[in-house]
C-alpha cells in the first residue's frame, strides 16, 4: 500500500508547480507577458562647442584694375609684336599696357634688350630714333604721355636684316627685354617671329598713344 504514494508525490510536486504559475497569472496578467526590460537608456554624450575654422580671404572687386590677376607691380604688361619684312627692312612693335589701378606717366624711349633662343643678350645695338636705319620709318619724337588704366601706348623697332644660322639660330633675338624707360624694372616678352638683327643696329621711336591696341593676354 505504500507504494502508491511514492508515486504520486512527484506527480503533486509536478501539478503544483504549474497550478502556482496559474495563481500567478490570474492575480497579475500583465506580468507574464511584459518583455524583460533593456536597462536604462545610455546618456549622449555631451556636444562640445567647436571654434569656427579661418574662413577665405574675400575677393577684390572686379572693378578695381589693380587687382586683375596677371599684373605685375609695376602696374603694366609689355607685349611684342609681329615682325613685317620688305625688301631686307625689318619692322616691329613693342607694347605698354596700363593694367595698374594708377596712371602711367611716359616720357621718351623705351629701355629694350635684345636675348637670343637662351636668353642670352646679344650684341645688337639699340638706338633712339630711327636716322641709323635705312628706310626706317619716321620718328614722332618724345613727348610726355600719361596712360589711363585700360590704355596702352606703342614703340615702332626697325632695323635691316641680319644673316641667321638656321641650324643653331645665331643672330636671331628671340626675346626683347622691355621696359617704359631706364629706371623701371623690365619685363621679358617673346617676339612673334623673332628679330633677325644679330650684332646690327635696332631703332626704335618714341613712345605714342596707341588706342588699337588690345591688351596683351596673361602669361
Amino acid at each position: 500500500m505504500r507504494l502508491p504514494l511514492l508515486v504520486l508525490v512527484p506527480a503533486l510536486s509536478l501539478s503544483g508547480c504549474g497550478l502556482a504559475a496559474e495563481l500567478e497569472r490570474e492575480v497579475d496578467p500583465a506580468r507574464t507577458s511584459r518583455p524583460p526590460s533593456a536597462g536604462p537608456t545610455p546618456t549622449p554624450p555631451p556636444v562640445r562647442d567647436v571654434a569656427p575654422g579661418p574662413t577665405a580671404p574675400e575677393s577684390p572687386a572686379t572693378g578695381d584694375p589693380a587687382a586683375a590677376e596677371g599684373c605685375p607691380d609695376s602696374g603694366f604688361r609689355a607685349q611684342a609684336g609681329a615682325t613685317d619684312a620688305a625688301m631686307g627692312l625689318r619692322v616691329g612693335t613693342v607694347a605698354l599696357y596700363n593694367c595698374g589701378a594708377e596712371p602711367l606717366k611716359l616720357k621718351g624711349y623705351p629701355a629694350l634688350q635684345v636675348l637670343d633662343t637662351e636668353r642670352e643678350p646679344m650684341g645688337t645695338e639699340v638706338v633712339e630714333g630711327t636716322r641709323r636705319v635705312s628706310m626706317g620709318p619716321e620718328d614722332p619724337g618724345p613727348r610726355p604721355l600719361v596712360l589711363d588704366p585700360g590704355m596702352s601706348a606703342r614703340s615702332t623697332l626697325a632695323w635691316r636684316y641680319w644673316a641667321v644660322d638656321p641650324r643653331t639660330g645665331k643672330g636671331l633675338g628671340a626675346y626683347l627685354r622691355v621696359a617704359p624707360d631706364g629706371q623701371t624694372p623690365p619685363q621679358t616678352v617673346e617676339v612673334a617671329g623673332g628679330l633677325d638683327v644679330g650684332e646690327g643696329v635696332l631703332g626704335t621711336t618714341a613712345w605714342e598713344y596707341d588706342i588699337s591696341q588690345a591688351p596683351p593676354e596673361r602669361p
